[in-house]
């Protein structure tokens, strides 16, 4: 948790609150399950699907897209 934000155990002792640190934990939690269910294929509500023309199309040419 400290080297995604580069602060230190110490840094994190003497200047966050408990409230702070307990504000991160919980959007850190929900951050690692939104990635844990993009990874499985499982989609949030939230979520978009794009299809591959859709983005290639916006990736200005910077994705190459390959049908099989």
């Amino acid at each position: 948790m400290m080297a995604e934000w580069h602060v230190t155990p110490d840094y994190i002792c003497n200047n966050w609150t408990d409230e702070q640190l307990e504000l991160y934990v919980e959007k850190l939690i929900e951050r690692k399950e939104r990635e844990s269910n993009a990874v499985k294929g499982n989609q949030t509500p939230n979520s978009h699907s794009v299809s591959p023309e859709t983005l290639a199309a916006r990736s200005r040419g910077m994705i190459e897209v390959i049908k099989q």
